[in-house]
């Protein structure tokens, strides 16, 4: 009875302190989920996490293309991006309503994407996510391995609970437009601090290297979602059939006996004004042009664009640079179609990468394979696309109005010692890397410049080409790039940047026009302008004048040279 009443007291004993001490670890629970957490400080947080968690493959792909103990200052720098571009994106998206939603989701992408990009090396981009939509449920469940559940409970659904647990602390109006514009600026100076101390090293990275950008996790699943969306959009509103254009186009009637007409027009490829020898450049990177007469270079000559995707289409197009819509220019017809559909034989040859579908509806020959182009080395040289020339002129039964586009493998960058045979290498030393951190401005300009003589001895070779056509055909070249290129000024490379911050390096183009006395462009007109500003949209007016086709549609555009008909 007494061992009865002493043990009784010391049960109740020790079941208020198991009771204290469970009230103790739910009061610190709630004080942790009831803690209110400011938005800017969960967003970096949760920015931070996922850079180290959800981009283990990216970083993979990184370090073995840049070994770390020879690069440590740009992995530095591409971590910081890519810490500043999701920090910016972040920011862009959450807001106080909505903010623990979007975090959520966004851990749950990560989780899940960052898995199979580890695992599969899978990629998320817009043909990835379509063939998710299309995987049955059979296919699903085989992907689900374990790891992949602890994976996502851990890395997705633990912190996301956490998150739904937190309270986003309120702010005034005022100070959460201050915060938010204070974040997004400081986001905007890391990436530009990260970007400039490197921009040679990631003008290689970008452009050589685009599929490791794909790695990037969730910011690439993201990209990938809306672009499907806009896709979906854009193939809503496609038209059925293709928007016509100068539905008005004749042909002029000539008087006498007139010879039909032949132009080469070539496509040039990344060239700038100001390294053209013809335009005042120290260098003498066109001594063929220079020697031969009846050459007119242009001096003011500014592109639609930036890019060959953009600018191509845009040169052939009936719209202006400031109208152009480069999303709805494939159903628009082009220039192109109305002197195919007015009898001009119209035969397009392309040694890039494609004509950006201005010639979906002219023939096409592409003479970037060994197998077409007769002159390749290490890759296929231009000059090939001039191979069985007279079989483009002369294949009709009767000589007839002819256009000859040539597009050029130019100076595509950042290989510019690939774009020319080692006997024009007249300028050195050269950067022979496409990675251009790795090698001086000098060097890099030198294999540029080298490109460019390879490009005069081109149009010089175009030139020789079309003279002995001069008796029975109306007979002109004309040269023009379609984009210009940096090379290092400012610590800025090749070319892209958005047109209203671009440098004039990467807009202002050249303008080459052989035209001699023998056909019926007015030359006086070409002298009279070639120091007037001109551009791209010059282009289409041209060719219709120069082949008597006339259209309201561009009656009143001006052109680089008049015609006497």
């Amino acid at each position: 009875m007494s061992k009865h009443l002493v043990t009784e007291p010391a049960v109740a004993e020790n079941n208020d302190i198991s009771l204290a001490k469970n009230n103790t670890v739910t009061t610190k629970k709630r004080k942790f989920y009831n803690r209110e957490v400011n938005l800017a400080y969960l967003i970096t947080v949760v920015v931070l996490y996922l850079v180290a968690t959800a981009n283990i493959g990216f970083f993979k792909q990184v370090l073995a293309i840049y070994p770390f103990a020879d690069n440590i200052g740009f992995i530095i720098s591409l971590t910081g991006l890519l810490f500043g571009l999701m920090w910016l994106l972040f920011q862009l998206l959450c807001y106080r309503p909505i903010a623990k939603p979007v975090l959520i989701i966004m851990l749950i992408i990560a989780a899940i994407c960052g898995y199979f990009t580890d695992a599969y090396g899978t990629i998320f981009d817009s043909g990835m996510l379509v063939n998710s939509l299309q995987t049955d449920q059979a296919e699903a469940m085989g992907l689900m391995a374990p790891s992949f559940v602890i994976r996502l409970l851990l890395l997705g659904a633990l912190p996301a609970f956490i998150i739904s647990k937190l309270r986003i602390k309120r702010l005034s109006i005022g100070r959460s437009i201050v915060q938010k514009a204070i974040t997004l600026i400081m986001s905007i100076a890391i990436i530009a601090v990260c970007l400039l101390p490197f921009g040679d090293q990631y003008a290689s990275f970008f452009r050589q290297h685009k599929m490791v950008r794909s790695y990037t996790n969730p910011i690439t699943p993201i990209y990938s979602v809306i672009k499907l969306a806009t896709d979906y959009v854009d193939e809503l509103r496609r038209p059925d059939t293709m928007i016509a254009h100068a539905v008005d186009a004749k042909r002029t009637s000539t008087v006498g006996n007139v010879k039909p007409k032949l132009m080469v027009f070539v496509v040039g490829e990344t060239v700038r004004a100001d390294h053209i020898g013809l335009n005042g450049y120290k260098r003498d990177t066109m001594p063929l042009l220079a020697s031969q007469p009846d050459i007119y270079s242009f001096k003011n000559a500014t592109s639609c664009g930036t890019s060959t995707a953009y600018s191509v289409p845009c040169m052939f197009s009936y719209s202006n640079r400031e109208n152009y819509d480069v999303d709805t220019a494939e159903y628009n017809e082009n220039v192109l179609d109305t002197l195919n559909k007015q009898g001009v034989n119209v035969i397009w040859r392309d040694n890039n990468s494609s004509s950006k579908g201005v010639a979906d509806r002219v023939t096409v020959e592409d003479y970037k394979t060994p197998e077409v182009n007769p002159n390749c080395d290490v890759e296929c040289r231009d000059i090939g696309m001039l191979n069985d020339f007279d079989k483009l002129v002369k294949k009709a039964a009767k000589p007839q109005d002819t256009l000859i586009l040539l597009h050029q493998m130019g100076n595509h960058g950042p290989a510019y010692y690939k774009r020319y045979p080692k006997e024009f290498e007249e300028y050195k030393p050269v950067c022979m890397t496409n990675e251009l951190s790795k090698c001086d401005d000098q060097s890099v300009i030198n294999g540029y410049d080298n490109a460019i003589r390879y490009t005069d001895y081109f149009l010089n070779a175009v030139i020789d080409t079309l003279k002995p056509y001069e008796q029975d055909y109306d007979v002109v070249m004309v040269y023009i790039s379609d984009h210009g290129e940096s090379l290092g000024e400012n610590n800025v490379y090749l070319h892209g940047l958005p047109y209203g911050i671009a440098p004039n390096a990467q807009k202002q183009v050249p303008v080459i026009i052989w035209s001699p006395s023998s056909n019926s462009i007015d030359n006086n007109s070409l002298s009279s302008m070639i120091k007037q500003p001109v551009s791209h949209d010059f282009i289409t007016p041209t060719l219709l004048s120069f082949f008597n086709i006339t259209t309201k549609e561009v009656a009143s555009e001006p052109t680089f040279f008049q015609t006497t008909h």
